[in-house]
């Protein structure tokens, strides 16, 4: 039988460990977490040298996550973008989803692949999610634009943006705008902690009491949603990726549309889940953040 140096043994263990516990420091975003996660060191991040010069990264926070307004195309735009030569549509959604609908003649590749693929670095990209959890694609236009890709843009509103305008799609089983825009809990949380993003809490639904940065409107009429947008507009002077309607309660579909032209050119997201089922979530996430502040932490540098 063969045996193995104690040596050897230690270094297999913790190269085991690396790769069960350790991962990109990219994969942990910190908008929305608890302090005690948000500060603590992650797991698999490189020791930096202190002995050599720093090294300059392309991109910035805003890279990481903000929204740089040059990135985002309004799903008006997007027909005018197909014409370009070369426009190369890149539907960054699961496989599944991408064969149920998909924009004609699109691409599906992963949004962290795309800079694998040097054929499209001269090409113009447009990167499509499925406009509830977009946040990270504005990352990802930043960061491919640093790397040398010379025309990379967001469609603002994903897919659920692209069928609101009743644009053309292929699939198999294509839903239908009202479908496309409804969130889940999870997807509420995203949108509640983007920069770019308005959530509205109409009615004074018990939802706002556990979104502390969404605005409240008292009138649920159309007028009122299109002032509370505004509002946003004239305070901010930035980029609107789009706009969540938070209600307790269903949403008819004549309500969506009248909604939709309120606030556009901007998204419409509709949360008609209640407060009961945001609780749960958020419940479910309390649970998951403790055990990750309870688990391995990054051995100290050196």
């Amino acid at each position: 039988m063969r045996h193995t140096h104690p040596h050897t043994a230690s270094i297999a263990a913790a190269a085991l460990f690396a790769m069960l516990f350790c991962g990109p420091a990219s994969a942990q975003p910190d908008s929305g977490l608890p302090p005690i996660l948000r500060d603590m060191p992650q797991s698999g991040a490189m020791c930096r040298n202190e002995r050599l010069p720093g090294i300059a990264q392309s991109g910035g926070a805003r890279a990481e996550g903000g929204m740089e307004a040059s990135c985002a195309l309004p799903v008006l735009g997007a027909q005018a973008f197909l014409q370009k030569a070369g426009a190369v549509v890149i539907d960054t959604r699961h496989e599944a989803e991408f064969t149920q609908f998909h924009i004609v003649n699109a691409m599906r590749i992963d949004a962290q692949s795309i800079r694998l693929k040097p054929y499209l670095r001269d090409r113009p990209l447009l990167l499509v999610g499925d406009g509830k959890s977009d946040r990270e694609l504005y990352g990802v236009c930043g960061r491919l634009r640093a790397q040398g890709f010379k025309s990379v843009q967001v469609l603002m509103g994903g897919m659920a943006g692209y069928l609101a305008k009743e644009l053309p799609v292929a699939g198999r089983s294509v839903p239908d705008a009202f479908e496309a825009a409804q969130l889940d809990p999870a997807q509420l949380w995203a949108q509640s902690q983007f920069p770019e993003s308005l959530v509205l809490v109409v009615n004074g639904a018990p939802t706002a009491e556990l979104l502390p940065l969404a605005s409240q409107v008292a009138d649920s009429t159309p007028r009122a949603i299109a002032a509370a947008v505004e509002r946003r507009r004239k305070e901010h002077k930035t980029v609107l990726a789009n706009v969540t309607v938070a209600l307790d309660g269903a949403m008819s579909e004549a309500t969506f549309r009248q909604f939709s032209q309120a606030v556009a050119p901007a998204p419409l997201l509709v949360y008609a889940g209640g407060a009961t089922a945001l609780k749960g979530f958020l419940r479910s996430q309390e649970a998951a953040w403790a055990a990750h502040a309870r688990g391995p932490k990054q051995p100290r540098c050196g």
